[in-house]
């Protein structure tokens, strides 16, 4: 089958990105025929390990390329340039993130096909957070304009795919049409146990008695990290030995980044975090594998793949019940969860991980299981080839002119 992946911009090494083109790789060794469409790549910084398996073709920006805001005329101005330059045809056009899908219907318009839109952030939650910002009235009417517009264009979407139960819901709640949930996972190549992880406590300076927490990501409010760097503030005043270590870059919200490094300062534990900068990607499973235990305190979180690959190097994982990764975890048997924005319950967790370091492994072994058994790169690409196949036996049996555009 052929199927054509699509992405706005592969510029960074975050987790949307990576589930494009791990998700691209997997499909070519099931045997499809798998291109990766954008309008702006970044080869050597966004996983150069995988994408030199695949083929990724980068169509250039549209009308105005130094355009930055607002984010939906950029959007909107690439997708019209990506559709117009695509000339290949293909069963699906699978797209991911906004606004691939824009793009994704206008070349399904023109060149036929059926259209699978990967959502993983919910279009809505960005809404809500514009409503609760004050705006001027002719700013937001436009905003209004385009999530109508929005939604308009979502309508002819042949199926939309969600990571979680409450991604869905939430988006269920103002946009119409098809949708199923499908989970992604680690590489279970990629990510396991074995990691010279000693090699990163040396690199930094902790100690074998010393409790290192590990997150790894790229810094937005929405990850929470100043409740985790109040838990550590508390264990710290109890005398417990721990390190957090953030690890990723600062440079899409550095006003957010500095905030973190000012709230370590005024609560005394600048020494016990450290800013690790953005990880070299053959380095990631090191990291992993170099930490006591890996934290998610992240808040309206649609997944949390980090997760799953610290699970799959053998890390006991504290995940935070606003990220909907938690959807699949048990608490205190594959991982443990503690309720957002709460640094006092977060510290009791990671408190108990301390004490016990017999069910720390034991929940450990636990997530391995988990992850290698269900949620792998592998399992993933099955379940979308599966959707494939019955959307282009749809659209060859009953061609349709829903996938349009406004």
């Amino acid at each position: 089958m052929k199927i054509a992946l699509l992405m706005h911009e592969l510029l960074v090494e975050g987790g949307g990105e990576r589930q494009c083109v791990s998700l691209a790789r997997a499909l070519s060794r099931l045997g499809h025929e798998v291109v990766v469409y954008t309008c702006a790549y970044d080869a050597a910084n966004c996983f150069p390990e995988v994408c030199r398996e695949i083929r990724v073709i980068d169509l250039g920006r549209g009308l105005w390329p130094g355009l930055r805001n607002p984010a939906f005329l950029r959007g909107w101005l690439d997708m019209r340039h990506l559709a117009r330059k695509i000339n290949d045809r293909y069963e699906v056009w699978n797209p991911h993130h906004w606004p691939a899908q824009w793009g994704a219907l206008w070349v399904a318009r023109r060149l036929g096909g059926a259209v699978l839109w990967m959502c993983n952030d919910v279009p809505n939650l960005h809404e809500k957070s514009l409503q609760r910002k004050s705006l001027g009235a002719i700013t937001a009417a436009v905003h209004r304009l385009y999530y109508l517009y929005d939604r308009a264009q979502n309508r002819r979407i042949d199926l939309t795919m969600f990571l979680s139960r409450w991604a869905e819901r939430e988006f269920k709640k103002i946009y119409t049409g098809n949708t199923c949930v499908v989970r992604s996972g680690a590489d279970p190549v990629r990510f396991s146990p074995g990691g010279d992880g000693q090699k990163i406590r040396d690199r930094f300076g902790y100690r074998a008695d010393e409790f290192v927490l590990l997150w790894l990501g790229i810094f937005m409010p929405h990850r929470r990290l100043q409740d985790a760097i109040e838990a550590v503030s508390l264990l710290v005043g109890r005398g417990a030995k721990v390190r957090l270590l953030l690890a990723g870059s600062g440079r899409s919200f550095p006003d957010y980044f500095q905030s973190l490094q000012d709230l370590a300062t005024k609560l005394g534990v600048q020494a016990q975090v450290t800013f690790a900068g953005k990880v070299q990607d053959d380095e990631v499973r090191d990291f992993y594998c170099g930490c006591d235990a890996f934290l998610f305190p992240n808040e309206n979180q649609t997944w949390g793949l980090a997760v799953l690959e610290a699970m799959a190097c053998g890390s006991p994982v504290l995940v935070s019940q606003g990220a909907a990764v938690h959807e699949v975890l048990t608490d205190n048997e594959n991982a443990l969860l503690f309720p957002a924005r709460d640094p006092r319950a977060l510290a009791e967790k990671i408190q108990y991980l301390i004490n016990h370091p017999q069910e720390r492994e034991r929940i450990a072994r636990a997530g391995l299981q988990l992850v290698r058994s269900k949620y792998n790169w592998e399992e993933f690409a099955r379940q979308v080839s599966e959707l494939c196949g019955k959307l282009s036996a749809k659209e060859t049996s009953h061609p349709s002119d829903a996938v349009s555009a406004v």
